[in-house]
């Protein structure tokens, strides 16, 4: 029996051997990252909030920024985004201000409700006010309240406006009337 000799294995074309070459590069760079990942986890498995989670690029912000009223504003009250769920859902809070505020809430032409964080520090030397700041609120607005025209034979000066506007602060979480504001 003849016994056949071994060849030497052919030379690979180099496109071959750039592929292999390649996906070996991928591979290791793949099986660094995870090595990276799994210590990242272990770290912050043990470490807890100790280290901060890498950022996402591209993504969207987890708190947009809540758009400023102007009136409010001019009053030194910012609004911010919460974070949490309020205990008092939207219609809750609704009702409870027009339980508050029955004249507006019955002459208003829109209400509505928005869940908003309440910032309105107290910068004045007396305590005009409690120093609000980052408190979970409903704020309602009760829009487009009729003025109530004085008697002109009293006061012949005529109103500038016809209606104005009620912002309305409830505590998110008990309900209870924080601020009143009228524009």
């Amino acid at each position: 029996m003849a016994r056949r000799q071994a060849q030497p294995p052919e030379k690979s074309d180099s496109t071959t051997q750039w592929f292999r070459l390649t996906s070996g590069f991928v591979g290791g760079m793949l099986l660094g990252l995870a090595g990276l990942w799994l210590a990242w986890l272990l770290l912050h498995q043990f470490a807890g909030s100790a280290i901060p989670a890498p950022p996402v690029i591209g993504s969207f912000p987890i708190n947009p920024p809540v758009a400023q009223i102007t009136p409010l504003a001019a009053e030194g009250i910012t609004l911010g985004h919460p974070g949490q769920t309020p205990t008092l859902s939207q219609q809750q809070a609704l009702f409870i201000a027009s339980q508050l505020e029955p004249g507006a809430a019955s002459k208003a032409k829109t209400p509505s409700a928005q869940y908003v964080l309440l910032n309105y520090p107290n910068k004045g030397t007396l305590p005009a006010h409690p120093d609000y700041h980052d408190v979970p609120v409903w704020m309602i607005l009760y829009q487009g309240i009729p003025l109530q025209h004085a008697d002109a034979s009293v006061d012949p000066t005529p109103i500038p406006r016809s209606s104005y506007d009620l912002y309305v602060f409830l505590d998110a979480n008990s309900g209870k009337e924080l601020l009143t504001i009228q524009v």
